[in-house]
């Protein structure tokens, strides 16, 4: 075999091994890709599934186990049991809306903490009090994900202003007091104020959702 053969043969194994590294390389490319363009949907999904565990976490604190002990005339008693829920407002104040001019906050908070509620914006759990009531109301909303409307609820400091505008056209500004991060399942911040006071609760820290971010405020008199 002489030397021109031998040239041709190596040209041709390195041309082959230049394509093999150009396909691998492609692959390898297209997989980054695709990773690129699911992981974004893949953490939302994740991160709304642990916002959803530690926003409606309070719901299954405050269940009420069912007597088992109702006796035969009970049972056949025609009236109604009386459930242990905060009734509506007959001033209609829910919906209500909350806006927060610091943080660019304005939405439309909806009765109830349940998944589907909170996936069309903040809810109002509803063992808790009215807005402008004495007691506390609070206010629950997703931090990452579903609209995120508490997304920058981290950023209020003391003294920043949150406004509440009620169904029933009633007008209530609240001063934030303070913030606290808390286990998912302390309930103890819900006990309620010897004057109006408002709660808002989401999830920290940011994507990835082990804690309550809560903010504290009271009504402005």
């Amino acid at each position: 075999m002489n030397n021109d053969n031998i040239s041709v043969m190596n040209k041709k194994n390195i041309s082959l091994k230049n394509r093999r590294i150009i396909r691998y390389t492609g692959i390898a490319l297209l997989i980054i890709g695709v990773v690129i363009i699911i992981w974004p949907f893949y953490t939302n999904f994740i991160v709304a599934r642990r916002e959803t565990e530690i926003l409606t976490s309070w719901n299954e604190e405050f269940v009420q186990p069912q007597d088992t002990s109702i006796t035969e005339e009970n049972n056949n008693d025609n009236t109604k049991p009386i459930e242990d829920i905060k009734p509506v407002d007959p001033e209609q104040k829910l919906p209500f809306r909350i806006t927060i001019p610091k943080i660019d906050l304005d939405w439309r908070v909806n009765e109830g903490t349940d998944y589907a509620t909170l996936r069309e914006g903040p809810g109002f759990f509803i063992v808790s009090t009215l807005p402008g009531e004495v007691g506390t109301c609070v206010i629950a909303g997703h931090r990452t994900t579903y609209g995120a409307p508490f997304n920058r609820l981290d950023e209020l400091e003391e003294g920043d202003e949150i406004f509440i505008e009620t169904s029933g056209y009633e007008y209530f500004i609240y001063v934030v007091t303070g913030s606290e991060s808390v286990y998912p399942q302390d309930v103890s911040i819900l006990e309620n104020t010897d004057y109006p006071s408002l709660v808002l609760s989401t999830c920290t820290p940011k994507y990835f959702s082990t804690r309550r971010l809560i903010i504290f405020s009271r009504i402005i008199e």
